[in-house]
């Protein structure tokens, strides 16, 4: 394929994703909690099969206990790959140095993160924080780092097999 028609399909793709962080970002404070204390319990219930046999309140407390590692777990997934993707985008552009790649991947990425937090502020029970944004930023450097490792093995191992 085309690096042109890569470019436009890696452009969709990162803007589908954007509009999925958005549509999380949308819900309110009660449907954020019922998505991530279901997503824990399931986990719990699939990974610890004593879990399962404890009482519903007892369920319930530990669900509630790790909600919050489970919901900054999310933000740091999905801007680690936003920031992947915007990476790779990135790439394409030939005149980009490594740093400039780099730059540009993390700015993007974070300013999404920024205007997604003010766009939290308007939706009834959520809130507008900088922690947040402080969290999201870390998954895309997260993100852009698996990417750069990711290109220099596969760089190594190109080289190695060329020989």
């Amino acid at each position: 394929m085309k690096d042109k028609a890569k470019i436009i399909i890696l452009a969709i793709i990162i803007i589908l994703w954007m509009a999925f962080i958005f549509s999380m970002s949308a819900k309110n404070s009660t449907q954020s909690s019922d998505i991530s204390g279901g997503f824990t319990y399931n986990v719990l219930n699939t990974f610890f099969a004593n879990f399962r046999g404890l009482d519903k309140s007892i369920q319930d407390n530990i669900v509630e206990d790790l909600q919050f590692v489970v919901r900054k777990g999310a933000h740091f997934s999905a801007y680690a790959v936003l920031g992947g993707l915007c990476f790779v985008e990135c790439s394409y552009f030939k005149r980009f140095n490594l740093k400039n790649k780099f730059t540009a991947a993390f700015l993007i990425s974070v300013l999404y993160a920024a205007s997604d937090e003010i766009h939290q502020y308007f939706v009834p029970g959520r809130s507008c924080e900088f922690r947040d944004v402080v969290i999201d930023s870390c998954g895309v450097l997260f993100g852009i780092t698996v990417v750069v490792v990711f290109n220099i093995i596969k760089n190594k191992l190109k080289k190695s097999i060329s020989r």
